[in-house]
């Protein structure tokens, strides 16, 4: 009934080969639901078209990441650029389509039980899909990173789009405006990704983690000792520490910086558990502190490679995107 030799195929894959596979099918599933909200739209709502355009945009950000991945690094500069195009592009739809929505009165339109039920399933696969694509991902590069990053914007996207879709059936008033500067925010946020997908490459740790160096002037150096270093070059309790941790021989020092792990790692069940209840809540505030991170952790191999030179080492070999 089942095809062994090609699961047995696929348990012999890769982490990254596993993610481009199931990555590649959500991106088929996705495509196919917003083909679909398009479709209700041109018969109920030209508004569902618009958030299918969006999507679409999305998904074509996503399509540029796989592609980029499957190529090893080839290309990189051009991709990274239309994974930033493509962003800016659903923002820039998107927003304009939340200020419309908050300065252009529109009549609301009677909606069945039926047409809210089907807005909300495909709404809530949509959900389903990114939710998934965020947890199974894992941070192996520039483009799956990427792809984490779409995927939380595209269930941002998917759960207004629900919200929305049951207000207007229940008949809550004073919602368009709450639901337009919601949306507005939403598409903000896509931009700034966008800037930060561009930037990242330039300024992260990711595609740089390991670095070399040599002992030029053995009267500077006051921090190595034979056999190793262990030196904090970030330090946070929540997210982890950014640590470069090397091997010290023959005047050559070899390493890599890693991140500790995090507060929600070290966290035992229930606590996760207790997280995950007040998530609505958290999310922002773990989002904030996590971009906080980012700046302060802003060019870690720069901040390194200062630091070595100050005690008499030169780089050498050191990994650039």
């Amino acid at each position: 009934m089942f095809n062994r030799p090609f699961f047995a195929k696929y348990r012999g894959l890769t982490f990254e080969q596993k993610i481009i596979i199931k990555t590649v099918i959500s991106l088929c599933f996705s495509s196919a639901l917003a083909c679909g909200k398009f479709a209700i739209g041109l018969f109920s709502d030209y508004g569902l078209c618009v958030i299918a355009v969006y999507t679409l945009a999305l998904l074509a950000a996503k399509l540029q990441c796989v592609l980029g991945a499957k190529a090893g690094g080839a290309g990189f500069k051009r991709r990274n650029a239309l994974v930033s195009a493509f962003l800016l592009l659903s923002s820039a739809v998107y927003i304009g389509f939340m200020c419309a929505a908050l300065f252009i009165p529109r009549e609301k339109a009677e909606r069945g039980l039926f047409y809210v039920l089907m807005l909300a399933f495909i709404s809530f696969c949509e959900l389903g899909f990114a939710l998934a694509g965020i947890f199974r991902t894992k941070n192996r590069g520039h483009f799956y990173r990427d792809i984490k990053i779409i995927n939380f914007c595209m269930a941002l996207i998917a759960i207004l789009t629900t919200q929305t879709a049951i207000l207007d059936f229940m008949g809550t008033e004073n919602t368009s405006t709450y639901n337009a500067c919601t949306g507005i925010g939403i598409g903000v946020f896509i931009a700034l990704c966008a800037v930060f997908i561009s930037v990242a490459p330039k300024l992260s740790v990711v595609g740089r983690e390991k670095n070399s160096f040599v002992l030029a002037d053995a009267g500077k150096n006051k921090l190595v000792r034979v056999g190793g270093l262990e030196l904090v070059l970030c330090k946070s309790f929540v997210y982890g520490s950014y640590v470069y941790s090397a091997a010290f021989s023959n005047g050559r020092l070899n390493g890599e910086i890693v991140r500790t792990p995090s507060l929600w790692k070290r966290m035992n069940v229930v606590f996760k558990v207790l997280c995950c209840i007040l998530s609505e809540i958290l999310v922002f505030v773990w989002l904030a502190g996590r971009a906080a991170l980012f700046v302060r952790a802003a060019n870690l191999p720069g901040r390194l490679e200062k630091i070595l030179k100050e005690n008499g080492f030169e780089p050498c070999g050191a990994q650039t995107p």
